[in-house]
Order: structure tokens, then sequence, then C-alpha cells
């Protein structure tokens, strides 16, 4: 009965740290690491639930040898979660160490992904190490999955259309770069990255009036941004 009530406990104890894990991230995405920390504190929980927990909230405020720290006490414990090895792997590029960064995502399987609770997080994540690591083929691979799965949120559809129309314009395919950013802008009308990609691909292609439609829609929308203004400034000399 004792063993039975125990083993009950742990696994009450697991949940517990999993959904205190999930609203840290959720805190942290809002730009709170304050309330994260706080929650990390009284989640009561310990040992490798703990480390995981201070090595998102680390992660998420962008201290990379805090959250190197955390998340090597989980992987020297055993895991092999992608949400673990995906950070670690963003980490130690902050750091510049690419090789190992370029290790740990490609022993990352995307079936392990799929099986999380929030799947799109690190779909987001490991496309974007991709960019970071300069294998574009695959990054674009990723994106294009990530925002053509029906299950993806509004935001992260958006943000991985935003990087396919950047990987579009950097290989100098401007028709396909125009077409994502118009199918963001359907989405997120004025969203300011897609934006600044669409008018930036007409500047290339000397479509200045093209240019300026783009970012002055864009304006109208966000009328602080000073990256549009900035352009729009600079195109005032152009004829």
């Amino acid at each position: 009965m004792r063993l039975v009530i125990a083993f009950l406990l742990g696994a009450a104890l697991t949940a517990c740290a999993g959904k205190t894990e999930e609203q840290a991230v959720e805190l942290l995405e809002s730009g709170k690491f304050s309330e994260a920390q706080e929650v990390a504190r009284k989640s009561g929980a310990k040992g490798v639930e703990l480390a995981r927990i201070n090595a998102f909230v680390f992660h998420g405020a962008g201290i990379a040898d805090s959250s190197l720290k955390y998340l090597d006490v989980a992987v020297k414990a055993g895991e092999k979660d992608p949400r673990v090895m995906l950070r670690m792997a963003e980490a130690l590029v902050w750091k510049k160490s690419l090789a190992k960064a370029r290790g740990i995502v490609e022993a990352v399987a995307v079936k392990d992904i799929l099986k999380e609770p929030r799947p799109w997080e690190s779909s987001m994540r490991r496309a974007s190490l991709y960019v970071f690591l300069q294998d574009l083929p695959k990054a674009r691979q990723a994106f294009l999955a990530l925002a053509s799965d029906p299950k993806s949120p509004t935001t992260y559809v958006v943000t991985a259309k935003v990087y396919l129309a950047q990987l579009a314009a950097w290989n100098k395919e401007f028709a396909q770069c125009v077409a994502i950013t118009d199918s963001v802008l359907v989405i997120s009308p004025g969203n300011v990255q897609a934006s600044l990609i669409k008018g930036q691909v007409f500047e290339w292609q000397g479509k200045y009036a093209e240019a300026r439609s783009a970012y002055t829609a864009s304006l109208q929308k966000y009328p602080d941004n000073w990256q549009l203004r900035e352009r729009l400034e600079k195109l005032s000399w152009v004829k």
C-alpha cells in the first residue's frame, strides 16, 4: 500500500511540475520573466523537474549560462525531451558553439516533437535554429511544415510564413516572396515584418512606388514604427 501511495504521489507531483513548466513558458512568451520566476519558486518541484523549470525560465530570459547550467542537469539525468534539447541547442548558438548546437538539433526527431502538448513551439525553435546554423533548405522545410499544420496557432503560422518570405527573398525568389507576404497580410493586416520584407524586395527590383505602398499601408496600421518611417524617408529621395 505504501508503494502504491508513493507511486501515485510521485505521479501527481510530476503532473503538477509539468503544469508549472507550461505556465512558466506561457508567462515568458508574454515577456513576464519575474512572474515566471515566482511560479518556479512556488512550484514545489525538486530535482530534475525543478532544473527543467529553472532552465526554461532562464532560457526564456535569454540568459545563456544559467540556462545551460540547469539544462545540463536535466540532460545528465537522462532527459531527451525535444523541449530540453532544442533549448540547449539555442543557448549554445548564443554562446557561438555552433557545432555542438548542430549535433543536438540533428538528433531531435520530428515524431518526438509532435507528441508534445505544444508541438508548434519546438517546431518553431527547430526551424529557426536551422536558420542560425545556415542550413536554409532544412529551415524552409521545417517552416513549411509548421505553417501548413492546421493545429498551429495563427501567431506561429504568421511567424513561419514571415521566415519563409525572408528565405525566398534571400534566394532571390521575388515573386514567391511577395506572394507569401501577401498571404501573411491577409491573416495579419499591416504586419510590419511582412511589409518590410515585401517593400525591400520591391526596392531591390527598382519598384519604388510599390515599395512605398507596402510601407505606407503598414504605417497606417502601426504609425509609431520607426523602421517603416526610416524606409519611407530613404525612399523620399528616389523618384
